[in-house]
């Protein structure tokens, strides 16, 4: 078990633990530098120890501010990914969390957000009553910081000073609002149940990040944060050391100098902005290229088959691209698995009709005519990708475990198509077994995949290589009486009654500790690679037997590599 977590879970908590080390780093340098440092003085006696409060968050929120893009770069990641064997396979398994970490950033980012927020409500506050109510200009020091920086000028005078008036006629105040709101609807249109099934809403809201960049950006503009010039160097001039002079006239000591602090914000986005401009940059000029739709299919269960050809489009078995249709919907892109394997001439995906984009889609391409489709009747469609993913490296393992859950079964249609053309051409792979595991909820669901399924199996029984794959078909729901009967009459013919295929179907949910069980004894001191598309829930499940079946003290046993398809 803890050489499993050592396996499956280490790299990962390498990376977030040094992430968040450097986010905690940064929080106690910048909090310890404004409760202490002498420049600071008479800015923390004006709004008191909120200043701290306000500022150690704004290094966090800048520092995050740079990586939170880098993550949803899908081209930088898969050029990481494709750099062959000099990207150690660890390397890669944590390149596959890049939605993930680019979540925990977001997170990060809003933890920090609503201090940072908080922290300047107080001092809006203190401002605002510090200078109606005449408290603290007895110090001459707040005085001369009061009309020198915080810019009260900008207030017309026959307004009473308020928090709420100082904080929205100034430029921080506005652009925090504007930016808040940007990043409230960012998250909250990133929920998992929102996205999936309003993911146009999600799509459009997303692209706030402009707006957020933005008013980052402009955020510090008017420079509304003082510090004084002369407080801690004895070389100055005229040095007022505050700590002393505060207390005294200012004929006793030389006056305080203030100035404010430059924009820092929009320096700290400036690198990750810049790859992320680039990263776009070529992933339109590359959406522009000409795709040609060579054949329509349509599949039982409202699936269809779109097989197309691009100039210079090559792929890697388990890859996926996103999708755009100006006539279904000019902006939105959308994410599929690409079903062909690398050695076919043309390369597909097949779309489950769910949704409004995708039953327009299928209207487009011609669903319930009966008349052939011309190609200039097709419409336009534009191919970003492809794109690198976990189910990649299955080829790199000596035995790979594909668990796919309902529609997640795509990513598998293309590696075991390529697993048989690289078996059949005989040419050198690792893989030397392959155990294919597909959890359906009801028999309608085995329909569209099952003729693929069949065509493998057949084909490597032809070849005398029915050993190299074990199919196992899972229905864990949806059966009725007429099924049931159905698999009773065709109980001694040689092919399954409701796939089709040699292998039998099982009813009901897996065994996985069983199962984990049999493979750890059947391939000991092996590296099993698992491979995994499909709920979360299943997706925990599988997680947590890697860690329970990897080298475990019972004798020699295989270990399980947890991968997860991120889309």
């Amino acid at each position: 078990m803890v050489y499993g977590w050592v396996v499956n879970e280490l790299p990962k908590w390498i990376v977030y633990g040094t992430w968040a080390l450097i986010n905690i780093v940064l929080f106690i340098y910048q909090f310890y530098n404004f409760s202490t440092l002498p420049r600071y003085f008479y800015t923390r006696i004006l709004v008191r120890e909120a200043l701290a409060f306000a500022r150690g968050p704004a290094i966090i929120i800048n520092f995050n501010i740079i990586i939170i893009l880098l993550p949803v770069c899908r081209n930088l990641i898969s050029l990481l990914r494709g750099t062959g064997t000099c990207m150690p396979r660890t390397v890669k398994r944590i390149l596959d969390k890049n939605l993930t970490f680019h979540k925990a950033v977001a997170w990060m980012i809003i933890a920090a957000s609503a201090m940072h927020i908080m922290g300047h409500y107080y001092n809006y506050e203190r401002i605002a009553a510090s200078v109606r109510l005449n408290r603290l200009n007895n110090v001459e020091g707040v005085r001369l910081l009061l009309q020198g920086t915080v810019r009260l000028e900008l207030l017309p005078a026959n307004v009473p000073l308020n928090p709420i008036a100082v904080c929205l006629v100034t430029a921080a105040g506005f652009t925090g609002h504007v930016i808040t709101l940007a990043l409230f609807l960012m998250v909250t249109s990133s929920l998992e149940f929102i996205r999936r099934s309003y993911f146009e809403i999600f799509w459009y809201t997303h692209h706030l990040f402009v707006i957020f960049l933005l008013g980052l950006a402009f955020h510090q503009y008017q420079q509304l944060l003082p510090f004084q010039l002369n407080a801690e160097n004895v070389t100055d001039e005229l040095p007022h050391f505050p700590s002393n002079c505060s207390l005294k006239s200012l004929d006793s000591c030389d006056p305080p100098m203030f100035n404010a602090a430059p924009p820092q914000s929009w320096t700290f986005m400036f690198a990750g902005l810049l790859i992320y401009i680039i990263e776009r940059v070529v992933r339109f000029v590359r959406s522009l290229q000409r795709v040609v739709i060579i054949k329509v299919v349509q599949h039982p269960s409202k699936t269809i088959e779109i097989q197309m050809k691009k100039r210079g489009f090559t792929t890697e078995a388990g890859q996926y691209v996103f999708i755009n249709v100006p006539s279904v919907a000019l902006f939105e892109w959308h994410p599929f698995t690409l079903t062909s394997s690398p050695e076919e001439d043309y390369f597909s995906v097949h779309i489950r009709i769910v949704g409004d984009w995708t039953q327009e889609l299928s209207r487009q391409l011609g669903d319930g005519r009966n008349a052939f489709q011309q190609s200039w009747e097709l419409p336009i469609v534009a191919i970003d990708g492809p794109f690198g993913t976990a189910s990649e490296d299955v080829f790199e393992h000596d035995v790979g475990m594909l668990v796919g859950a309902g529609i997640g079964v795509t990513p598998f249609a293309s590696i075991l198509k390529s697993v048989f053309y690289k078996l059949t051409s005989e040419k050198k792979i690792s893989l030397k077994k392959v155990y294919f595991y597909w959890i359906c909820p009801e028999p309608q669901s085995f329909e569209w995949f099952a003729d693929m399924l069949s065509s493998v199996e057949g084909q490597l029984t032809a070849k005398g290589m029915s050993d190299f794959l074990d199919i196992h078909i899972y229905l864990s729901r949806g059966w009725k009486d007429k099924d049931a009967f159905a698999v009773y009459l065709h109980e001694g013919e040689e092919r399954d009654a409701i796939t089709g295929l040699q292998a039998r179907t099982h009813y009901g949910r897996p065994d996985w500790s069983k199962i984990f069980d049999e493979i750890s004894v059947s391939h000991s001191n092996t590296d099993v690679g698992v491979f995994f598309c499909g709920p979360p829930v299943l997706s925990h499940n599988l997680h947590d037997k890697c860690n329970e079946y990897t080298g475990r003290s019972d004798g020699n046993r295989a270990s399980f590599l947890y991968n997860k398809e991120n889309f």
